[in-house]
């Protein structure tokens, strides 16, 4: 018998979700449940105990090859930096200089992490398939990617995993990362962990020390991004829903859609619209965690003609994403039309959850001359999400831009005596799962905010819902 080692070769898996929770799993986005769930199917399925393994393996040797170390990975950073500016000064080359940066950033580093926690474990575990089918972990507990300390009622730190959403109160806080930077976060703040190297803040401010093995951290915000290239940094959205920027030590990278710059210690900007840096005046710690009001809407106020006795709307900060409930009056849910889920140009962006019921008058009959007036108190890229089952009016096609961009409807249950209205529909949570309604977005920008009127909206004899609608500040 020979005593070479089985060549492993891991055929693609023919379900996509398996797939994206072995992606999830390599490049430390998965929660503690989903590492759970595919240590299972590992122990009971030989194809994804192999696919696994073959994943693995392959980051393993990559960087095994790479041999990161301080000067390569100054390298990758440099090569990182000459992406984002070429892209840039090429918008069209922006969506695959983003991947490249991806890749080299938490690609290197979770292949190294590979090395360390997952070789062994793999190589026993593909090599005796027929274990006893019991719980095991492919490489123990998962850590945090933010562990925030001392937040007011609560007995422990809180954790925060890939792709989860950090609320705080108002108040200082000291955190970690699973990285091992340390972080201040000056709240009301509200941020979304994207990936382990790359946060979303939507309104708040921090101030991140950034360690060798942490470069390339990025945070981005509603007009930009900031990547770290080894220093002490601040960014902050606060309530005039500004976006600030200050280096206290080495350099940071600040790109908001066609600008770029690189910011030095004891420089700063402020970028009060796309593609517009300032310099800022004043460059001080204590300024960026001074505790402010929650940074508002730019979304100020809506009127209607539709029924008087519907439910208050209600505007949500930063709230648009999988799962959120739509309408204040029912449990339809926004999900992804598709596996992939909803649009980036989107997620994290405020919306209005309006009354469903404003498609009645009075009488609780279905109308077709419902008309709804957005207020908006700043420069806003609107996006309204229409049924597709209305017939699309005149005006709309006018005066917006049609997009690719189509998002699903979970409806659930629902029953309403006054409209005979009775319904129970499946609502199962995650993308593409029970989708009822499919949603056109259409897109326009107004560059002085103000008012943006809709309608007459239309209406059909059975079932429709009033449109949605989504902000982005310029």
């Amino acid at each position: 018998m020979s005593s070479q080692p089985r060549k492993i070769v891991g055929r693609m898996l023919e379900e996509p979700e398996l797939v994206k929770l072995v992606d999830l799993c390599l490049t430390d986005q998965a929660s503690p449940q989903q590492w759970q769930t595919l240590s299972d199917l590992i122990v009971e399925r030989k194809d994804v105990c192999e696919y696994y393994a073959a994943q693995a393996i392959t980051g393993a040797r990559l960087a095994w090859v790479s041999k990161i170390d301080e000067d390569s990975g100054r390298e990758i950073l440099e090569r990182i930096e000459k992406d984002d500016l070429l892209a840039a000064s090429d918008p069209a080359m922006g969506k695959a200089f983003s991947y490249r940066r991806v890749a080299l950033t938490v690609g290197a580093f979770c292949a190294a992490a590979l090395l360390l926690f997952g070789g062994i474990g793999v190589s026993l575990l593909y090599q005796n398939h027929a274990l006893p089918k019991s719980n095991v972990a492919t490489s123990g507990p998962v850590p945090p990617t933010i562990l925030v300390h001392d937040v007011p009622g609560k007995t422990k730190p809180v954790a925060v995993f890939g792709n989860e959403v950090l609320d705080l109160p108002a108040g200082v806080f000291q955190a970690t990362t699973s990285s091992g930077m340390q972080v201040e976060f000056s709240g009301p703040l509200k941020l979304r962990v994207q990936k382990p190297m790359e946060w979303r803040l939507i309104y708040g401010k921090l101030i991140a020390t950034v360690n060798p093995v942490s470069q390339g951290f990025t945070v981005t915000t509603h007009q930009g991004s900031v990547t770290d290239l080894g220093t002490k940094f601040g960014v902050a959205v606060g309530h005039d829903n500004i976006t600030k920027v200050a280096v206290y030590q080495g350099t940071v990278v600040v790109q908001s859609g066609r600008s770029s710059q690189q910011l030095e210690q004891g420089q700063g900007v402020r970028i009060p619209s796309i593609s517009t840096l300032d310099t800022l005046a004043v460059v001080s710690e204590e300024e960026f965690l001074r505790v402010e009001e929650i940074a508002p809407s730019v979304i100020t106020d809506v009127r209607h003609n539709g029924n008087s006795a519907a439910s208050p709307y209600r505007i949500v900060r930063g709230g648009f994403r999988e799962g959120a409930t739509a309408y204040v009056d029912r449990v339809h849910q926004w999900s992804g039309l598709f596996a992939g889920g909803l649009s980036p140009a989107l997620t994290d962006e405020d919306y209005v959850q309006l009354p469903n019921d404003w498609k009645y008058d009075d009488n609780w009959n279905l109308r077709d001359d419902l008309k709804i007036t957005f207020e908006f108190s700043r420069p806003v890229v609107a996006y309204l999400l229409v049924d597709e089952r209305l017939r699309a009016p005149a005006w709309l096609s006018e005066r917006f831009t049609k997009t690719s961009i189509v998002i699903g409807l979970d409806k659930g249950s629902h029953s309403d005596p006054r409209t005979n209205t009775r319904y129970q529909l499946p609502q199962i949570a995650g993308p593409g799962n029970s989708i009822d309604v499919s949603l056109r977005v259409w897109k326009i920008t107004l560059p002085e905010g103000g008012s943006l009127e809709i309608g007459p909206i239309g209406h059909r004899s059975s079932d429709w819902v009033v449109p949605g609608l989504v902000t982005r500040p310029l």
